[in-house]
């Protein structure tokens, strides 16, 4: 088991997101239960001190909601012609659930794989 120098934020579909898939994807489009069974992690630089959590996780998702955002609507409207009007953080909250998970573990055999998706 190898220990990871990130943390992560926990990023889960709420309803919103799932209309709007529903509206972009018609024919693709999964189910509200399946869409939330699933969640995205996205890794961060780990804080070079320690801090409270709920302010990490604030800072964190003020800094990223964006790219996160754009990055789910991604992969459902590859090209974001679709996007909604309103993309604030407070609409991004509307739309996800995000949890910090401040330790990140690698338990496969395999060795890391980077891939550049920007």
């Amino acid at each position: 088991m190898n220990f990871v120098n990130r943390i992560s934020l926990i990023v889960t579909p709420k309803p919103l997101m799932h209309q709007w898939v529903l509206n972009v994807a018609t024919d693709e489009a999964p189910t509200l239960e399946e869409m939330t069974a699933e969640s995205s992690c996205y890794l961060l630089d780990e804080p070079q001190e320690d801090c409270d959590i709920a302010e990490l996780t604030a800072t964190l998702i003020e800094q990223n909601f964006l790219k996160i955002w754009q990055n789910e609507l991604s992969v459902w409207d590859e090209y974001l012609d679709n996007v909604p009007s309103d993309m604030s953080q407070t609409q991004f909250s509307q739309w996800f659930d995000v949890k910090l998970s401040g330790l990140t573990f690698d338990l496969a055999k395999e060795p890391l794989l980077v891939a550049k998706v920007d």
